[in-house]
């Protein structure tokens, strides 16, 4: 489904990855990043950088709202765990991309890698024939 869809992505695309400050990408985005590489599509990283005026953990909200501005759709994958009614840094992503008004498609990934679509904001249907489709929960 991901290499499906993101084989059918304009080759001036721009794949925005998120990591930690201090912790190695984890193994998703890593896998995303390599196939981007071989689909030769960009790949842009974004950590949270420190400042004094979003210092600690306020840089990390600081990142994905700029990664936001800078998006023109969001595509988020959130373990069960998110899905069923946790928080992590992906809905933070989500949440500010609907208060941004960005199409948003969102996915959940099991411990097997079977993905399911939880939910979707697209009220033009600009990305509608791009999304990945599969099931929806």
């Amino acid at each position: 489904m991901l290499i499906s869809f993101m084989a059918a992505l304009p080759e001036d695309t721009v794949i925005f990855l998120r990591r930690g400050l201090r912790t190695d990408p984890g193994m998703f985005e890593r896998d995303v990043e390599t196939l981007a590489g071989l689909l030769r599509l960009e790949v842009e990283w974004h950590q949270p950088e420190p400042t004094e005026r979003t210092p600690g953990r306020s840089s990390v909200y600081a990142r994905d709202i700029s990664m936001v501005e800078q998006s023109d759709l969001v595509i988020a994958f959130l373990t069960l765990d998110d899905v069923e009614g946790g928080y992590s840094g992906s809905s933070h992503v989500i949440d500010k991309a609907l208060a941004a008004n960005r199409p948003v498609y969102a996915y959940s990934v099991d411990e097997f890698g079977t993905i399911e679509r939880v939910g979707d904001y697209d009220p033009d249907e600009l990305y509608v024939s791009l999304a990945p489709t599969v099931p929806h929960v």
